[in-house]
């Protein structure tokens, strides 16, 4: 309990919240930018086969 009670009110622990926060948001962002990526180049892949026949 005395882990939580410094987390939420020293610095140190609200500067350690802040990294694990950021690091959650930008795993997101990246897991969303590579299935964008990756369902571009599948649209592009069948255009490509479309077009190669």
């Amino acid at each position: 309990m005395d882990a939580l009670i410094d987390l939420f009110t020293s610095f140190s622990g609200l500067l350690s919240l802040g990294v694990i926060g950021f690091v959650c948001l930008m795993a997101a962002y990246f897991t969303r930018l590579a299935l964008r990526k990756m369902v571009d180049e599948e649209r592009r892949a069948s255009v490509r086969e479309k077009t190669a026949h």
